[in-house]
């Protein structure tokens, strides 16, 4: 059997693409929320940094206390 040839991405990497997720994200809501964006960004940020935690602990990532 052979072995996929994955290549690792650095934490470098990683960090790029969460952080482009995460401002596409916010782009995609906001707009959605219109002008009450406002009322909602503080839960909606916090909600997407939590579905970033999450996906890198499941690559095996362990979070800074």
């Amino acid at each position: 059997m052979k072995a996929a040839n994955v290549q690792q991405e650095t934490p470098a990497e990683i960090k790029a693409k969460a952080q482009a997720w995460f401002d596409r994200q916010i782009e995609i809501i906001s707009k959605a929320h219109g002008d009450s964006w406002p009322a909602h960004r503080d839960w909606i940020e916090a909600h997407l940094k939590q579905e970033i935690r999450e996906r890198l602990i499941a690559r095996g990532w362990r979070p800074k206390r």
